[in-house]
This record gives structure tokens, sequence and C-alpha cells, in this order.
């Protein structure tokens, strides 16, 4: 059983790096983000140094040490998925420069940019409610100094809303404190995360 786990270990990672040598290829090959796609102007966010490629916006995945591992795609109706074989967990987008004193990690590329517009302050970007522990631990371990913010998607139209809970769960991993956007009365079935607060 340890051998066949060992094999199956081995072939994951050989994937995971053949996917990080084609992120690096389509990242380098790509152009800056336009502030005219119809993404970002649906979102009412900037790029913060995100590339398009075919239409699609790239958003990179990096681990702490910086190193590419994969791509996210954005597409102008809002659909996104991953580099298939990459490897996300952990992996994150830093948008705003070197952090002082404060972190915020936010799930959505678009959530990120509304706070840091925001607030000016840095934001990692998790990509999904799953990723916020796994990026929280990494980035605590490499600045744990940092006091680092969780900025939860509220779910409350789903059970269990995965949104505040994951972040909860992050926050009590690596001491951080948990935010969730306040709407006003009237709230949008569907608004659930800062962006949708910001629009």
């Amino acid at each position: 059983i340890r051998a066949m786990h060992a094999t199956r270990h081995a072939d994951t990672l050989q994937r995971q790096q053949q996917a990080a040598g084609l992120a690096l290829q389509r990242w380098q090959a790509a152009a800056p983000a336009p502030v005219d796609h119809a993404y970002l102007l649906a979102k009412g966010v900037q790029p913060h140094g995100i590339r398009t490629a075919k239409g699609a916006l790239l958003v990179p995945v990096r681990d702490v040490a910086g190193k590419l591992c994969s791509l996210q795609m954005i597409y102008a109706d809002g659909s996104k998925r991953f580099l298939p074989e990459g490897k996300k967990q952990g992996g994150y987008f830093a948008l705003g420069g070197k952090p002082d004193g404060v972190l915020v990690i936010a799930e959505g590329f678009a959530t990120a940019a509304s706070i840091h517009q925001a607030t000016g302050l840095p934001v990692a970007v998790g990509f999904d409610a799953g990723n916020l522990q796994p990026v929280a631990v990494a980035l605590h371990a490499k600045h744990p100094a940092l006091a680092l913010v969780i900025a939860a998607d509220d779910d409350w139209g789903t059970e269990g809303n995965p949104g505040l809970t994951q972040a909860r769960a992050a926050a009590l991993t690596v001491g951080g404190q948990v935010v969730k956007p306040r709407f006003p009365a009237g709230r949008p079935p569907k608004a659930t995360d800062f962006n949708d607060l910001h629009a």
C-alpha cells in the first residue's frame, strides 16, 4: 500500500510540474489585461497585474516561494476554470504590494480587488473557500508577524454557509480575524461577497 501511495504521489507531482511548465509558457506569452475587459467592467475592478490570452483573463496561482504553479482562467461571462493538473492548494495571487503589518486573504480575484481598492491593503486571492486555510497557513509560516484578516464570502443562502465556515476555520488556525460584508436592507439573494457589496 505504501508503494502504491508513493507511486501515486510521484505521478501527481510529475503532472503538477508539467502543468506548471505549461502555465509559465502561457503566462509569458500573455498580454497585460486591459481595463475594459468585460469581466473587469462588470465587477468594477482594475486588472492589478493579471494578464489575458484568447479573451480570457489569466490569474497566476503561486506558492509562497513565488513559483508559478497554475493559472485560473476567467472568461467574459464570468465562468472560471483552472489549468488541468495544476496545483492550487496553498497557492494564491498577491495584489497590492508588499504587506506591512496586515494582510487580507479573500476567495475570488474580484473580491480581493474590491477590498484592495477600498482599503489600500494588500490582499491574497485564495480562489475558493476550501483553499483559505491552506493559504492562511502558508502565509502565516512565511510572515508570522503579520496580522491576517480573512475576508469571508457570506454564503447565507447556502446550507452550512461554506464561505463563512471555512473563513472562520482558517482564522482559528492562524490566530487571524474574520470580516464579512454587511449589506443594507433589501439585500439581493446572490449578494455574498465584498465585490457584491462594492457593486
